[in-house]
């Protein structure tokens, strides 16, 4: 017998999705799934006791309420000027809670009663750091217009959650560089000499375009923060761009069918090596942190220098203070030292190596490359000249 629904919930279908609301005197909020778990009836009875403070009759906007706040912060210039993709992970948090708790009034919103959401989130830390720094910016800025219907920011008590270390940005030890290098074909191995070189992230490196590259720089621009970062070519870089065997006509780097690469497929390509191999997991945002990891240790590489190499702005005062100066020639510095370091492996590798354009001897590539070789008439029908494998 199915377990009877509970008062105020609303299940809506959405294609194959089901989303639940609670709902009550026309107004509704939404509800984690599944029905039923943990997390969803956590929310229910927080909306739920929370419902004398809802003010169902208050509409949208009202002065002073979690809607009101919102709103004015997605109208505000700190939010407009944000980059594209990161206004849309602000709004993605922001709808949500707004969603759940936008009648509210700011001054209900205790501290008491953000612990408690807080204490919600034990299973979800990264969703709940991710709502306490949006909502804390929400606060401060509606506070400076409106501090008498925002007396405090209870945001600035509440800590956040640890979140569990993760091996994704895992900097990769001198073996599994060298066992890896050696065995990838030349157009992975460029891709990964791009990405030990130059430490950027990976859906950047993917999309680098031939007209890009100007004067030994590629004048690229990050697309997380969208800010113009040009990017020296060190010379074991270009080389390893120019010893593909397989070109394309656009695309900077490219996999061994001539396909521009997608970062799920690097990716994938990365693992199915690495288990061929015998070796654990690693991932190509780790080879970003290799670099910076190498140059710290060995060369030890002041910060303000690697923040200028990967992009990042963690210390926003010595960024205030840099305002970008040198940036281009710390950031050529730092290939070149990489370079160096790095060009035992990468020389050892081009010698010893997989020089085959495929990386086993079963697969499509390999038939492909074999048809190639042989005058099969499949590989000739994709207009392309014999060549040895």
């Amino acid at each position: 017998m199915p377990t009877p629904r509970l008062p105020h919930v609303q299940a809506v279908k959405r294609g194959d999705s089901i989303w639940l609301y609670y709902r009550r005197a026309g107004r509704r909020w939404r509800l984690p799934g599944p029905e039923g778990s943990a997390l969803f009836l956590d929310a229910y009875n927080q909306t739920h006791a929370a419902w004398g403070t809802l003010r169902a009759e208050t509409p949208p906007g009202t002065p002073g309420t979690v809607d009101a706040a919102i709103i004015a912060y997605l109208r505000s210039a700190d939010y407009q000027q944000l980059a594209e993709r990161t206004r849309r992970d602000y709004r993605r948090t922001l709808d949500g809670f707004r969603t759940a708790f936008g009648p509210l009034h700011l001054s209900d919103l205790t501290l008491a009663w953000w612990e408690d959401l807080r204490d919600k989130h034990a299973a979800a830390p990264i969703a709940w750091n991710n709502l306490r720094a949006r909502m804390r910016d929400v606060i401060a800025r509606y506070r400076k217009r409106h501090p008498e219907l925002a007396p405090s920011n209870p945001l600035l008590e509440v800590a956040r959650l640890p979140v569990p270390e993760s091996d994704q940005n895992k900097a990769w030890p001198a073996e599994v560089l060298h066992a890896v290098l050696a065995a990838a074909t030349p157009n992975f191995r460029a891709l990964l000499i791009a990405y030990l070189l130059t430490a950027q992230r990976g859906g950047d490196v993917t999309t680098w375009r031939r007209d890009q590259l100007v004067g030994g720089i590629i004048q690229m621009r990050q697309r997380k923060g969208g800010k113009a970062h040009p990017m020296p070519v060190p010379q074991l870089l270009a080389e390893a761009i120019e010893a593909q065997p397989v070109r394309h006509p656009e695309r900077l780097l490219c996999s061994p069918r001539g396909k521009p690469w997608t970062l799920p497929n690097a990716q994938e390509t990365l693992a199915r090596l690495l288990h061929d191999l015998g070796l654990p997991r690693y991932t190509l945002h780790g080879l970003r942190a290799t670099g910076p990891t190498r140059l710290k240790q060995a060369r030890h590489v002041e910060n303000r220098v690697l923040r200028e190499l990967t992009g990042h702005t963690s210390d926003r005062n010595l960024e205030v203070y840099l305002r970008g100066a040198g940036g281009l020639d710390m950031r050529r510095d730092a290939v070149e030292m990489l370079e160096t370091l790095f060009a035992p492996a990468i020389g050892a590798a081009e010698l010893a190596g997989n020089q085959r354009r495929f990386a086993g001897v079963t697969g499509r590539a390999a038939r492909v490359a074999t048809g190639l070789a042989t005058g099969n008439s499949a590989g000739q029908g994709r207009g392309r000249k014999p060549q040895s494998v």
